[in-house]
């Protein structure tokens, strides 16, 4: 990897890089280890430090081994690294102290003088020691020729004296004293090596900073730079050998702006690159030199830059960085050559231009790797098309484009730059890019196809990387060079295929352009079809001039008189639908995305359309398509409907699929544990396709159902105009509007379709029949009248001489009748004659009903002639009264009261109210007053006393409550008032039953508050005592009853000490169950008493081993019913004084009641 290349080293003028180290001493000795150690130093790697804190770099480092000579030492400011020795080694195998003192010492002595003189600090002297095996028991000597040379030579530099054991022996005590050397070797030599490069970029440095300086030559520079990059090439730092290169390449660059710019201070060895120029070799990206004599011209240094910076870049295998920089180095050698006016003969630079990347796209192709593809192609598709360009440049220059003939002029011309390429030859089945050149500057075939096919790579290449515009570009060149073939129908398919690009991207210049050539091309092969399309969209282009717009509309027109068939042309640009509006029309109720329109009624759209023709134009009719709704709903609503009846510009406008909304969703990975193994989003959209691969044809509707303008033809004129189109709605349905077209003679103008969709619904509004009851609830036994309305639809009803009749059958418990006036009977069945047929009439007839009581919900059937089915109308009756009831006890008494609500609109008059209750006798508590008005919403109560006898068990008891009652204002107890029936109807009677159970009285409970011991008050904040007695009674007592109490006081007012349940058990009747609880007011006054609520008690059942029914696990309570407790301290009160209040007068608490 490292090192110089033998290809290299063997090429013409190019030198071996390695460093040079020099042996001195025992050169017999070394020459037996020299190709050893040459292959050993460079198989590992070094580590090498550098100085101002850049970072150390890995490198493998080689050498080349030669004699010593103190001729060839280097001198004072003698910077060519590559050329003078760096390190040096002086072998001695003396082993004999006595031989060294006597010769061996002087020779080093002399060696190490001469180094010092020229102010050499990198040396090292090895001693070889033939270690013998059998000769080791004997004694070592006290001191050994190594230590009396480190002693006298090396006192403070002890790593410079080193031994090795028989380094000719494969042993592994001699491998281990080999390995020691090589590294010791390998160390210093990257350490004088790094000392040199360091003294080598401070001059660099320095020499730079005097470019301004008078006398400064770039030329002396630029060797001196280029042996820093070598060196550093050498040791395989490709990267900072580029970046020196890239210096050198600014450096230059930077000098020739200045020195357009006037700023010529120190620049001027400018001028020798400002002569004319004679030689345009082809550039070579490999191992070159930068020729000497003569001087080398402004393009051949800037090749040889370009090479090197292309050979490092090609050693780290960037081969697409190489591709990258070749297009921006060509322009700027192009502006260098202006900037400079260096003068060249016509088409030399065009020709190096086209060498120089061709060189570069045969080299990325030699060095491509499978995973660079992308990379590479991205920077050599506008390779190929620049090398086109340059190529058809020099077609056009030598007389080569189709269509011509060469001049004498130009063949000369193609001598001369045929001979100023110079010769490069290639191999037979890979022509160099001189060989190529000359090939396609020999005739015209070869330059035809040469160009073409470099076209074509550029096309390639340019869709392959996704650039479909620039692949365009290039098409637009190829066509027009076929039609210079005369080939137009190869040239319409790149025009053709540029144009649609061109209008995908909206560039309008470039689409009006391309529109032009292909309506040459189309009238050049004489399709008079494809031409007057053309010419439309000419004429329609404002991009063009009026002239040329003008010239293209007459050829339009006088091109329409020779078609034979319907030409169908696409809206486009030529005509632009600004909106589409459908006139009258309600909307839906149906559906909330349609407008009504009825059947058989005109449908009228109000269409306004922008006219681009540059003159007005006579159009036979226009039409707009009618699409039945035969989808459903799911998928129509997919189709994207309008809500409103109108649609905009806008709306019409096709949508860009790269300006979609993107739906991203959140996307989960799991592992087989079920653990999340990542997360990521991910894109529902349908993927993007190349929109020019298969592209449709606009889809032409058949316009089997569409609206028009009639038969009268009408005028467009530039501009905005407003076209009605009309058509009856003869089918039912719902109606999307499609697509529109306008005809002009034989030319049919389509545009796409509308989209979002307008629809309108054609409706046939069928017989409508209601029955409605009016403002006022009905109410059962109640004669009430009711409205029934029959609307004639949207079309007349054939009734064939007969009349039509509507029956209505009500069901069981509701009569009805239509005679309001006279009173008809009443019946389950009534029929209604309709008298008015005519559409939209109406009838309206009135019919009494009238309900059972004890039935709420009833049933109409209608019955109608004009449908099959019936129609069931369910009617709703409440009663007129609304009776409740509740039991009062007062000890063993027994009261019932009941509360009459009225719930009609008028007021009624009740009366003669009674209660039955099975055999009991009933004593009534309320005055009898006769008949009492009852408006509605207001309440009347009924109290009576039932006598009924103390049992042990409570016989349920069937209780009926009888009340009459009429509407009117008065009411009367008995049915003498007959004549009143104009202002007070019929009285009728209204029966409520109920039952009685659980009624008998089974416990009584007493409560009272007493002060504590000590005190006659109770004291707000003091504990009282709450003394609460519960007693049976003695005909409902059932031994071993058990209570449960509870004493519900207001938090606000009392406070409750202590629990406040627990569990009473009766063994007689006789004893009444005391409990005292401690309680304290909160507040003073005339307090209630807390409210003690009894329930009955019923332990668990232990005993019972069905554990699947839980109430006998656990203890639980039952309510009693209204009426089984009486509680005679209910409503009491006692009263309460402050803490340090004083009482009236003395005595025991007060209790109200």
């Amino acid at each position: 990897m490292n090192g110089a290349n033998e290809e290299e080293s063997s090429a013409p003028g190019i030198q071996d890089r390695r460093p040079i180290i020099t042996c001195a001493g025992e050169v017999e000795l070394f020459s037996c280890i020299e190709d050893r150690l040459s292959v050993a130093l460079p198989q590992e790697v070094c580590e090498w430090r550098r100085s101002l804190g850049r970072p150390a770099r890995s490198v493998h480092i080689s050498a080349t081994f030669t004699p010593y000579n103190q001729a060839a030492l280097p001198r004072i400011n003698q910077w060519d690294l590559i050329r003078q020795p760096l390190f040096h080694i002086f072998w001695t195998e003396c082993n004999d102290v006595d031989q060294y003192k006597t010769t061996i010492r002087d020779e080093i002595e002399v060696w190490l003088k001469e180094l010092i003189a020229k102010d050499i600090p990198d040396w090292l002297i090895v001693v070889v020691e033939n270690f013998d095996g059998k000769r080791a028991n004997k004694l070592l000597p006290r001191t050994t020729v190594l230590d009396k040379i480190r002693t006298e030579f090396a006192t403070k530099q002890g790593d410079r004296c080193i031994s090795v054991l028989n380094p000719g022996r494969e042993e592994s005590r001699n491998a281990d004293s080999w390995r020691g050397l090589v590294a010791r070797i390998r160390h210093l030599l990257l350490t004088s090596y790094g000392r040199a490069v360091s003294k080598l970029e401070d001059y660099v440095r320095q020499q730079r900073e005097r470019r301004n300086e008078p006398g400064w030559n770039f030329m002396g520079y630029f060797k001196l730079q280029e042996e820093l990059a070598q060196v550093l090439e050498m040791l395989g730092l490709y990267d900072e050998a580029l970046v020196q290169y890239d210096e050198l390449d600014a450096l230059f660059s930077q000098f020739v702006v200045n020195g357009q710019s006037g700023d010529a201070t120190g620049s001027g060895w400018l001028s020798e690159f400002q002569r004319s120029l004679e030689r345009w070799h082809a550039l070579k990206l490999g191992p070159c030199a930068l020729p000497t004599e003569p001087a080398p011209s402004l393009l051949e240094l800037r090749a040889y830059l370009y090479s090197k910076q292309a050979h490092m870049l090609l050693l780290t295998n960037k081969v697409w960085e190489v591709a990258s920089r070749c297009l921006p180095f060509l322009h700027a050698c192009s502006r260098e050559l202006l900037l400079l006016e260096i003068s060249a003969p016509p088409g030399a630079v065009a020709c190096w231009l086209f060498l120089a990347s061709l060189e570069v796209l045969h080299t990325c192709n030699r060095h491509n790797q499978a995973d660079q593809v992308e990379a590479y192609s991205l920077h050599t598709a506008c390779l190929w098309a620049y090398a086109s360009q340059k190529l058809r440049s020099l077609g056009d220059l030598c007389g080569l484009m189709p269509g011509r003939t060469p001049t004498s002029d130009q063949l000369h011309a193609v001598v001369y730059l045929s001979a100023g390429m110079g010769d490069c030859p290639g191999k037979p089945e890979s022509p160099s890019p001189t060989d190529i050149l000359k090939q396609a500057l020999r005739s015209q075939t070869s330059f035809n196809k040469t160009y073409l096919e470099l076209a074509e790579l550029a096309m390639c290449t340019y869709k392959h990387i996704g650039r479909l515009r620039s692949a365009r570009l290039v098409g637009r060149e190829v066509a027009s060079f076929y039609v210079l073939l005369g080939e137009v129908q190869k040239a319409a398919a790149f025009l053709t295929d540029a144009l649609r690009t061109f209008e995908q991207d909206n560039w309008r210049d470039l689409a009006a352009q391309s529109q032009v050539e292909l309506a040459e091309c189309y009238r050049k092969a004489g399709d008079t079809r494809k031409y007057v399309r053309a010419c439309a969209a000419i004429a329609a282009a404002s991009e063009i001039d009026n002239l040329i717009r003008w010239s293209y509309f007459d050829e339009m027109q006088n091109s329409l008189l020779g078609l034979d068939r319907t030409l169908i042309v696409p809206f486009k640009n030529i005509l632009r639908i600004e909106s589409v509006r459908i006139v009258g029309g309600a909307a839906s109720k149906s559906s909330a995305t349609a407008i009504e329109v009825m059947q058989d009624s005109q449908v009228e759209i109000e269409l306004i359309v922008e006219s681009n023709f540059p003159r007005e134009i006579v159009c036979a009719k226009a039409m707009i398509a009618v699409e039945a709704d035969a989808k459903d709903a799911a998928t129509a609503q997919k189709r994207g409907r309008r809500s409103s009846s109108v649609i905009t510009g806008k709306d019409v406008r096709q949508q860009d699929a790269l300006l979609q909304r993107l739906r991203i969703q959140r996307h989960l990975d799991y592992k087989e544990n079920k653990q999340l193994s990542s997360a990521s989003v991910v894109c529902r959209n349908a993927p993007l396709k190349r929109a020019d691969s298969n592209v449709s044809p606009v889809y032409h509707s058949e316009f089997n159902d569409f609206l028009d303008t009639g038969k009268t033809p009408f005028v467009i004129t530039p501009g905005m105009n407003v076209v009605r189109l009309s058509g009856r709605a003869e089918r039912v349905g719902k109606f999307y509007l499609g697509q529109v077209a306008i005809h002009i003679n034989l030319m049919e103008l389509i545009s796409v379709s509308l989209t979002p969709r307008l629809c309108y619904e054609v409706l046939r509004e069928e017989p409508s029949v209601r029955l409605d009851k009016g403002e006022a609830a009905l109410l059962s036994d109640i004669e009430q009248i009711m409205t029934l309305s029959v609307t004639i639809g949207s079309y007349a009803i054939e009734t064939k001489g007969e009349k039509i009749k509507v029956l209505l059958k009500s069901s069981s418990g509701l009569s009805i009748c239509g005679d309001v006036v006279n009173g008809g009977e009443f019946g389950n069945s009534l029929e209604i004659t309709i008298e008015e047929t005519r559409p939209y009439s109406t009838t309206v007839a009135s019919i009494r009903v009238l309900a059972e009581v004890p039935s709420k919900d009833h049933q109409v059937t209608i019955i109608c002639p004009w449908s099959s089915k019936s129609l069931p109308v369910t009617l709703s009756f409440a009663p007129p009264l609304k009776i409740s009831w509740r039991l009062h006890t007062v000890k063993h008494r027994k009261y019932v009261q009941i509360t009459v609500v009225g719930q009609c609109d008028r007021d009624l008059s009740i009366g003669d109210s009674s209660l039955t209750v099975s055999d009991n006798k009933v004593v009534p508590f309320h005055s009898s007053v006769g008949a009492q008005v009852l408006p509605n919403g207001m309440s009347v109560s009924f109290t009576y006393e039932i006598l009924v006898r103390a049992q042990k068990e409570s016989i349920p008891l069937k209780a009926e409550f009888r009340l009459r009652y009429a509407m009117g204002g008065s009411g009367h107890d008995d049915d003498d008032d007959d004549d009143e029936k104009g202002s007070v109807e019929e009285c009728r009677e209204y029966s409520y039953p109920f039952e009685l159970s659980n009624y008998q009285t089974l416990y009584h409970i007493r409560a009272k508050v007493e002060p504590t011991k000590g005190s006659e008050f109770c004291r707000v904040g003091t504990v009282c005592h709450l003394h609460v007695s519960v007693s049976a009674a003695a005909h409902s007592f059932h031994g071993g009853s058990s209570l449960m109490y509870e004493v519900l006081a207001e938090p606000s007012v009392w406070a409750v000490c202590g629990r406040t349940a627990g569990v009473i058990s009766f063994e007689s009747d006789s004893d009444a169950e005391t409990v005292v609880l401690d309680v304290m007011p909160l507040n003073s006054g005339f307090l209630p008493l807390p409210l003690v609520r009894l329930s009955k008690y019923i332990p668990a059942d232990f005993g019972n081993t069905d554990y699947g029914k839980n109430e006998l696990l656990h203890p639980r309570l039952e309510p009693f019913s209204a009426g089984q407790i009486y509680n005679g301290s209910k409503g009491e009160q006692v009263h309460v004084i402050n803490t340090n209040s004083e009482p009236f007068s003395t005595g025991a608490p007060t209790l109200l009641t």
